[in-house]
């Protein structure tokens, strides 16, 4: 069985056809979060859950993390050493080494850790070249700096980890001076990585983060989530920007950095499959949101508000 999330709790469909639908007039995305049916910890408790979660949904498979060198992905490999698991992390490098900044992290992250590290070279321009167009096709995806973390779970003889949401805390306007509406916002490309997963029969986690009810809803209740969504940083700030601090309440020693993906290199390039994908299709097609505040997904995954 493939699990896109802890016993498929986490699930979406297509529904009535919508008044103002996408180009193609697609019908409409609905989203689901089950119940939690135990006693929500803290966040760090949380992390340790999921990742034993995996190894139970997932038995005799290694677990293959994908380290990007970014703090959300070192969160996932802290969160397999602290269970005593022993996970087998990959790190991608681009041609030309346009990546080589996060490569960096990554790899003093992984020395720091006493982690094992395999480093994979990897083509981009050969990829959208030749790959991405059946990847988007069969993921139904066209945001494509995707793609790439699709074809990445090849590497992979285990279960497949990614440390995307599908889904990313969203300020509703941009009046920074007052308190705003947040909302969590359900992207459908998250979705399509499921939907290749599924496909391929894929051991795979690309949204790792909505993996159980107790870690999307622990994240909530770090001080520093309380301190963004209630304006108490200067300027405009949004989830990236600060994250780095709300992960340091449970790990102090994470190293702060800037996020240099290297995808900034190739934007012609990514900008040039993007306009192809919306001409073959008629638009960009699958690119619909469903948004939720915190009292509806707290109500959702508790049973109250």
């Amino acid at each position: 069985m493939i699990y896109t999330s802890e016993n498929n709790w986490y699930s979406w469909q297509y529904g009535d056809q919508k008044k103002f639908g996408r180009q193609t007039g697609g019908l409409e995305l609905k989203t689901f979060y089950g119940k939690c049916n135990y006693e929500i910890g803290d966040f760090k408790t949380e992390l340790t859950r999921a990742a034993a979660s995996t190894l139970d949904h997932f038995p005799g498979l290694r677990p293959n993390i994908f380290f990007s060198g970014g703090i959300d992905s070192e969160m996932i490999v802290r969160a397999y050493l602290k269970i005593g698991a022993n996970p087998e992390v990959f790190i991608v490098k681009y041609e030309d080494n346009i990546n080589i900044l996060d490569v960096s992290y990554a790899i003093v992250v992984c020395d720091l850790l006493g982690v094992k590290y395999n480093i994979i070279d990897f083509n981009l321009k050969n990829f959208y070249e030749n790959d991405a167009e059946l990847i988007a096709n069969q993921s139904q995806i066209d945001e494509p700096r995707l793609f790439p973390h699709l074809k990445f779970t090849e590497y992979a003889d285990g279960v497949a980890i990614v440390g995307h949401y599908g889904s990313a805390w969203t300020r509703l306007d941009k009046d920074y001076s007052s308190k705003s509406k947040w909302v969590l916002r359900n992207f459908e490309w998250g979705i399509g990585s499921n939907k290749y997963n599924i496909l391929h029969n894929r051991s795979a986690i690309h949204q790792w983060w909505h993996w159980t009810p107790g870690l999307i809803l622990s994240y909530t209740k770090l001080n520093w989530f309380n301190n963004l969504t209630n304006n108490k940083f200067e300027g405009k700030t949004g989830v990236n920007a600060t994250k780095l601090l709300g992960f340091q309440e449970i790990y102090p020693d994470l190293i702060p950095r800037s996020k240099y993906t290297g995808f900034e290199k190739i934007q012609p390039l990514i900008t040039e499959f993007e306009n192809f994908l919306s001409k073959k299709n008629g638009g960009l097609i699958y690119r619909q949101e469903v948004d939720r505040t915190l009292e509806q997904l707290t109500e959702e995954i508790t049973g109250s508000k």
